[in-house]
């Protein structure tokens, strides 16, 4: 790759560059396109312009199938970085939850919004009623729903306790709960730092990360789906035990409890 032996500041400014493209594209989709196209037809473009994202900004997504399941189900995964959002995407499309603050972001979270994201304000009670009722809706209708139960992101190396409350749907209708792990590497197949977006990293300090790297592997791999039976919150610590083991790390009892990452 080109890319990938070319000196760091080339290749953020090559890589920032098709970023500021790519994004003014798909704007100018989300505006003009998205309202004309069905549902089908949509996500394909969602699908696709995600694909690409990741490309341009050297970033490789390896990515097991996605399991079948009838009608709606609710994925759990593990959070390291606003570019889990994309590599998920490409193995199957699905509707984000995600933390108030993130609709707030110039044009990134505009294009959430567009793309079907949920937005919750965590600590308020009455906002998770309601984004509830929202996951509710889309899990009837047969859809996917994701949301990342640590409530932050991590480095990748540990496990935050899964927090129960946005499982409740799943509960409530029945619908499996499909674990999904997450990994970056680098293209040599080591661990990989430059995806993390944590502590008080800035967007703009991690999109440097991401861009001066010669390159990013993104995993992705699922587990077997979890029947709903039972309180959340023995779902949650049977979804967190499972993403551990896809992920051959520690359970969460030995990671920090007090949440210290960005929004996402």
């Amino acid at each position: 790759m080109i890319a990938a032996r070319a000196p760091v500041f080339l290749r953020r400014l090559v890589r920032l560059a098709l970023l500021g493209l790519h994004t003014s594209a798909g704007a100018l989709l989300a505006a003009l396109a998205l309202p004309l196209l069905g549902s089908r037809r949509r996500d394909a473009l969602i699908v696709a312009w995600s694909r690409m994202l990741l490309g341009l900004l050297g970033v490789r997504a390896v990515v097991a199938p996605a399991p079948t399941v009838p009608g709606g189900a609710l994925l759990v995964c593990n959070h390291v970085s606003w570019l889990d959002i994309f590599v998920i995407f490409i193995a199957r499309r699905v509707h984000f939850v995600s933390k108030a603050e993130v609709r707030a972001w110039p044009v990134a979270g505009w294009l959430a919004h567009k793309a079907g994201t949920l937005f919750v304000e965590r600590g308020r009670r009455a906002d998770t009623l309601r984004v509830n009722g929202d996951m509710a809706a889309l899990l009837r209708d047969g859809a996917w729903v994701a949301v990342f139960p640590e409530g932050t992101t991590s480095d990748g190396r540990i496990l935050r306790r899964f927090l129960p409350s946005l499982l409740q749907p799943a509960v409530d209708l029945d619908c499996p709960i499909v674990p999904a792990a997450l990994r970056y590497r680098t293209l040599d197949g080591v661990y990989s730092a430059a995806a993390a977006y944590v502590d008080r990293m800035s967007l703009w300090q991690s999109l440097l990360a991401v861009t001066g790297a010669p390159g990013i592997v993104a995993e992705l791999h699922f587990g077997e789906p979890i029947l709903p039976n039972g309180h959340r919150r023995d779902l949650a610590a049977t979804a967190e035990a499972a993403t551990a083991r896809l992920l051959g790390i520690a359970p969460a009892d030995t990671a920090p409890r007090t949440p210290a990452g960005p929004p996402a």
